[in-house]
């Protein structure tokens, strides 16, 4: 199935989704973390929870997150000088990589509380992630852009601190599952050929969860 084919898909099932239901929407999470993929460097993690309860202890819903990592290589061209009170040193940038990831998930959380304070929650997400890659290279004055595409899932599970009528601290370990590819050919024997990141690996997160009166 091609990624126009999931999108088709991705955007009936919501079409389906009763407008009832739709209208129940909101924001419930804010996180922010680090994640540690196999094939690149490790990185920023954002995210952001979309849901509606089931009842007093599941959600579903949609979220966003966004994997940002930038390499900068930097060399020393001029010796340190001291002037007006300062050590001054020129600088130069001889090569730069952006990577940035977006999966967009389905999602379900389970919200067990113990006392009137302190819980667990445990989430679970299936969709599509889209990464984007720029290289510069100001040495060799070269720039190219990489862009990959693939199913993703992400598991984690962690606590939440009441600390409001709304709102909470929450802490979660995280595995991110995701193997993007990109330029999708044949040989000229007529085997399928492509090209493949791996961005699995663990992480972690914290941020703020809110939840209705």
């Amino acid at each position: 199935m091609n990624v126009r084919k999931h999108w088709i898909v991705f955007a009936v099932c919501l079409f389906l989704v009763p407008s009832s239901v739709m209208s129940q929407f909101r924001m419930s999470a804010l996180k922010i973390g680090y994640l540690n993929p196999k094939d690149a460097q490790p990185g920023l993690f954002l995210s952001s929870d979309f849901t509606f309860p089931i009842d007093e202890t599941t959600e579903l819903g949609i979220s966003t997150n966004v994997y940002y990592r930038n390499y900068k290589k930097l060399s020393t061209v001029a010796a340190p000088g001291y002037s007006a009170g300062i050590n001054e040193t020129t600088q130069q940038k001889e090569l730069e990589y952006t990577t940035l990831s977006i999966p967009i998930y389905a999602i379900v959380n389970f919200v067990i509380p113990t006392s009137r304070y302190f819980g667990y929650q445990i989430h679970g997400g299936l969709g599509y992630e889209f990464l984007f890659n720029k290289e510069n290279n100001y040495v060799e004055q070269k720039s190219e852009r990489r862009f990959y595409r693939g199913l993703s899932w992400l598991v984690s599970a962690g606590f939440h601190y009441q600390i409001g009528s709304r709102s909470a601290i929450t802490g979660e370990i995280l595995y991110h599952s995701a193997n993007v590819t990109r330029n999708r050919t044949e040989t000229p024997e007529g085997l399928p050929i492509w090209n493949e990141v791996n961005l699995s690996g663990f992480g972690f997160r914290f941020g703020l969860r809110f939840h209705e009166l």
